[in-house]
């Protein structure tokens, strides 16, 4: 009778949601097979060898090969992963602290499992953010919204939905307090 190896899973959320560096020092620490090239601070792996699993209710809804993983560009904490579920869907994954009930690396199988939750409906249309949404949040009283939907209400109305301040998008597009 074969014997079965352990199943070793460990959490990665917290490296998750700090950066790029942190998540990759936490995988290879456990798992050697990872081989990847670092340009500036993404990581593109070079091997189709690592996969994602997000999960919700106990159910895998979405999985798809590593295919690189870097800084967030809303200049906030965390990484961004782009996964590819075949030759021609790729799809990026924002975890964040509202939307990532667990994360973790099965170290046998090679799989980062990454367990969701929409806890936050957007300050504009009502809607949960999950985790593919880009979100950005008011300067002033922190609401969340859809990246594109808080951005076009301020170009609209120049205000936040919620707090109704006065506010303007940088030249990134990012809500800024205005400077008076």
């Amino acid at each position: 009778m074969a014997k079965k190896s352990k199943i070793a899973e460990i959490s990665i959320k917290e490296s998750l949601l700090k950066s790029p560096k942190e998540l990759i020092s936490a995988i290879t620490s456990n798992y050697q097979g990872l081989r990847f090239t670092k340009v500036l601070s993404t990581y593109i792996m070079e091997s189709k060898d690592l996969v994602v699993q997000l999960l919700r209710d106990g159910k895998n809804f979405m999985e798809g090969n590593l295919i690189w993983l870097g800084n967030r560009t809303d200049n906030k904490d965390g990484v961004v992963l782009c996964i590819q579920q075949d030759k021609k869907v790729m799809k990026q994954i924002l975890p964040t602290e509202d939307n990532t009930l667990e994360a973790l690396f099965d170290t046998n199988k090679a799989i980062i499992k990454i367990t969701t939750v929409a806890r936050i409906n957007c300050a504009v249309c009502g809607k949960p953010i999950e985790i593919f949404d880009e979100e950005y949040l008011c300067p002033i009283c922190e609401a969340k919204a859809h990246s594109d939907h808080l951005r076009d209400w301020i170009k609209m109305r120049g205000s936040c939905p919620v707090c109704q301040k006065t506010l303007s998008l940088d030249k990134k597009g990012i809500p800024i307090i205005p400077e008076e």
